[in-house]
């Protein structure tokens, strides 16, 4: 249970760190960019992807370095939706100030729903870029 949990707060610190601006890559149009995240096969938490739409293109690096995959399309029915606006955001993450992230929750983990309460009422915290 305890790698569990370690492993939901991972997917929620990818998460967060996505809606300030510091992860992703993957395709999109010009005016969007949409990022497919795995968590990696040894988190215990199979079964859940999280898709991030941001106006604004992100590096893969920032997500991928825990672990985490990129994949090219979410599986299993979509269990949450919330858009954001980033904003105190400094250095590299200054362009996504004041810009609306969405970011979705898809699978059939009996974890998602978790994952998607604490996303629902979440605010970035500064110190998870330290932890990723």
């Amino acid at each position: 249970m305890k790698q569990k949990l370690g492993a939901i707060l991972g997917v929620v610190c990818v998460v967060s760190l996505a809606l300030t601006g510091c992860g992703g890559g993957g395709g999109g149009s010009s005016s969007s960019h949409t990022y497919v995240v795995t968590p990696p096969a040894n988190s215990g938490v199979s079964g859940i992807n999280v898709t991030i739409v941001s106006p604004v293109a992100i590096p893969t690096s920032l997500l991928t370095k825990t672990g985490a995959k990129i994949v090219s399309k979410p599986t299993g029915p979509q269990k949450c939706s919330y858009t954001k606006t980033a904003q105190g955001l400094h250095g590299q993450w200054a362009p996504l100030n004041g810009k609306s992230v969405t970011v979705k929750v898809n699978g059939s983990s009996q974890l998602a729903p978790m994952v998607c309460s604490i996303l629902k009422t979440a605010a970035f915290n500064p110190a998870l870029l330290k932890r990723a």
